[in-house]
């Protein structure tokens, strides 16, 4: 946590969140770094995984993170390779393989505050999302943007004890196509909270692994979440018993579930945000014409 002082883009900030100056009042800046799994073929159930952390602990993990890569020999993680043992991985035996994500899992549950991973059938997506009713002029999330969407709603959950008293950052994985949908969602995302008088989103980046290190865990937890569901589909595992409460226990893992008409609530709760802000759009248009009927009048 950052303490505020009266200078600074500190304090503009803490202005920005409390909407007036108090001396005494602490927030905190976090950042979730999110990656994707299983997005080929022409019907993929997409995976979205996400890390929530807040500076300092990103900080703490980055220089713990670049001990394992010195320790186990390996520049980038990427889940593709790990699971194929290509390229970095190439003649890794199984031990290593198990100790390298034994080390990650450790360090995300000392250092992290949540996990969060949601899976999206692309069937499901078709026939619950793009499936009629369209609502007019409304743009469809793609079934990344709807994996983001998600994801950012059990982030949401998971600050809700702290208020206004935090600024969310946002930086995502390059290279998949509709990565910048990512950017539209967000936007309008920090518009509606602008709108309801707050101002907790900050920035949004696309970045590769190779510049953003954190990067990587989302890779791991976003693999991980591809392996679990392969082991729960065949019996290997049983899933009631992986159960936790991300809310009890610091660096948990939360695979989000989303709910029967999830998809149908989302379509139609985005519909009607679009028509209170067109209406909002045209309230503002009529005063400003009458404002400046009104000056005309007395000039």
């Amino acid at each position: 946590m950052t303490p505020v002082r009266a200078y600074g883009s500190i304090g503009e900030l803490c202005i920005a969140l409390a909407h007036r100056w108090e001396p005494e009042r602490l927030f905190v800046i976090f950042t979730a770094y999110f990656d994707e799994s299983d997005t080929h073929g022409s019907a993929p159930t997409l995976i979205m995984s996400t890390y929530l952390g807040h500076a300092y602990q990103w900080r703490r993990f980055e220089t713990k993170l670049a001990r394992l890569q010195r320790d186990f020999g390996f520049k980038v993680f990427h889940g593709k390779d790990f699971r194929a043992r290509r390229g970095e991985f190439s003649g890794w035996a199984d031990e290593k393989c198990s100790a390298l994500i034994g080390h990650l899992t450790d360090l995300v549950s000392a250092d992290l505050t949540r996990g969060l991973s949601v899976h999206l059938e692309h069937a499901r997506y078709i026939g619950e999302y793009r499936s009629p009713p369209h609502p007019p002029k409304m743009h469809f999330d793609s079934q990344y943007g709807v994996c983001f969407r998600a994801c950012l709603g059990g982030i949401f959950e998971a600050l809700e004890n702290r208020g206004n008293r935090y600024r969310l950052n946002v930086v995502i994985e390059s290279g998949h196509t509709n990565v910048r949908d990512c950017i539209r969602i967000w936007d309008e995302i920090k518009e509606g909270f602008r709108l309801a008088g707050m101002n907790l989103l900050g920035d949004i980046t696309i970045s590769s692994k190779e510049d953003s290190a954190p990067l990587m865990v989302a890779d791991m937890l976003a693999y991980a979440h591809s392996r679990m569901r392969v082991a729960v589909k065949d019996g290997t595992i049983n899933a009631e018993s992986m159960r936790v409460d991300p809310s009890t226990t610091k660096g948990a893992i939360a695979y989000l579930e989303l709910k029967e008409d999830a998809l149908a609530k989302l379509k139609a709760d985005r519909a009607e945000y679009a028509r209170i802000k067109h209406e909002a759009y045209q309230a503002a248009g009529r005063a400003k014409k009458g404002v400046a009927a009104l000056a005309a009048s007395s000039s």
